[in-house]
């Protein structure tokens, strides 16, 4: 695609953009049938460039106006700067991508339910089977999944994932700075778009989750920030790690049996100065309520009241009281909430970033965008830390350039 092409495609998207930020506060006609002529012209363009429709190629039209503003800008990125593979793993890739603009969700989505079939079917395969079964039945953060009652509803979500958001993970791999990084992110989409078990294997990190040496090898005057903590158990890590060299630790955690665990964990490490912080985070003050789980690490809040217990949210930008230099996240599926409302610390203060990518199949890609957005400055690396069956516990890891 020539400049001119670019330029008028990019004057377009700015013109839609203006459009959709008014809409969110107006109703207006006018500007709504404008937005719909843009999509089209645009639409239109990308369509003579790429030679296919864009519909086929990333199904555009179950995009929402903001999802397919960002699709589209992705689209024009690769576009006016084409990805060339340079070696044997970046042809993997984008032959994985290339095959996903190929196939529709209907057959990304039968696909998978064959290789359960399979599974099902198999000796070897059953325990497999059970156990994939099993997980969404214990954690169905991630949809439901009961293939008995015709309920394939997890497996829908990866399918309009990889299907929507191809050109996002292929600017999320050009975005990653090492191969291990951009391996691991292949081995996960392997795993979701063919229950590939195999490819997981091969990038799991030997390190202790969020802790890596080779990307942060000192923790020196760290003010660590551990939201998440649980029972201090990535904090006794963390010590174990680096040693005590830190400057402070402050544990935040929703749970009260929780924050009683962590000081136990404390006092049993000898550790210094952490405070521990009985509040969730979010992107605005208010109260939920603790919503609890049969495994405690997989405690949430909730709008509803289901156990009585009242728990603050705070915004981390307004709750620390000093520089952040190290922020961790995992807190099932509201790192996304919280990251909008430390957005002025990660701007201000660029502390190294271990942030969880896998409590929900759009976070792999959107968290890494966010924080893009905020602080285009940091150097981005994936680590993968679970098992191979269902790809969890990979994070997002954030070091500033120097």
């Amino acid at each position: 695609m020539d400049k001119p092409q670019i330029e008028k495609i990019l004057s377009l998207l700015e013109t839609i953009g203006q459009g959709l930020e008014h809409l969110q506060t107006h109703e207006d006609e006018t500007v709504r049938q404008a937005v719909l002529a843009g999509r089209k012209a645009v639409t239109a363009e990308i369509e003579s460039a790429l030679g296919r429709s864009l519909t086929q190629q990333i199904n555009a039209n179950a995009l929402n106006d903001g999802e397919w503003l960002g699709a589209i800008y992705r689209i024009v990125e690769q576009l006016a700067d084409p990805f060339v593979p340079q070696n044997t793993y970046d042809q993997e890739f984008m032959n994985l991508i290339s095959q996903l603009w190929q196939t529709n969700e209907a057959a990304l989505l039968q696909g998978m339910k064959q290789v359960l079939h399979q599974w099902k079917q198999s000796v070897k395969g059953v325990d497999a089977w059970n156990a994939f079964v099993e997980y969404f039945e214990k954690y169905p953060l991630w949809g439901t999944l009961y293939p008995e009652r015709g309920d394939f509803d997890t497996l829908q979500r990866r399918a309009a994932v990889l299907k929507r958001h191809s050109y996002d993970f292929l600017w999320l791999y050009r975005r990653l700075e090492d191969y291990l990084s951009k391996r691991t992110l292949a081995a996960i989409l392997i795993n979701w778009a063919v229950l590939n078990i195999d490819a997981l294997l091969k990038v799991n990190s030997i390190f202790p989750d969020y802790w890596e040496p080779d990307l942060f090898p000192t923790n020196r005057d760290d003010v660590l920030v551990d939201v998440g903590a649980y029972t201090g158990d990535s904090i006794a890590q963390y010590v174990q790690m680096y040693g005590k060299e830190y400057k402070r630790i402050y544990a935040y955690e929703i749970s009260p049996e929780s924050c009683a665990a962590i000081r136990d964990t404390v006092k049993k490490q000898g550790l210094h100065d952490v405070v521990i912080c009985n509040k969730g985070a979010g992107s605005a003050p208010g109260e939920l309520f603790l919503s609890q789980s049969t495994d405690a690490s997989a405690n949430q809040l909730s709008a509803e009241e289901t156990s009585g217990q009242r728990i603050r949210v705070v915004p981390l930008d307004d709750d620390l009281p000093e520089p952040v230099t190290f922020l961790k996240m995992d807190i099932e599926g509201a790192e996304w909430d919280t990251l909008l409302g430390c957005q002025r610390i990660i701007a201000e203060e660029h502390p190294k970033l271990a942030i969880c990518v896998y409590h929900g199949y759009d976070d792999l890609w959107r968290i890494p965008a966010l924080i893009d957005s905020i602080y285009p400055n940091y150097e981005f690396y994936l680590r993968h830390y679970g098992g191979n069956l269902n790809p969890t516990e990979f994070v997002l890891l954030c070091r500033p350039r120097s």
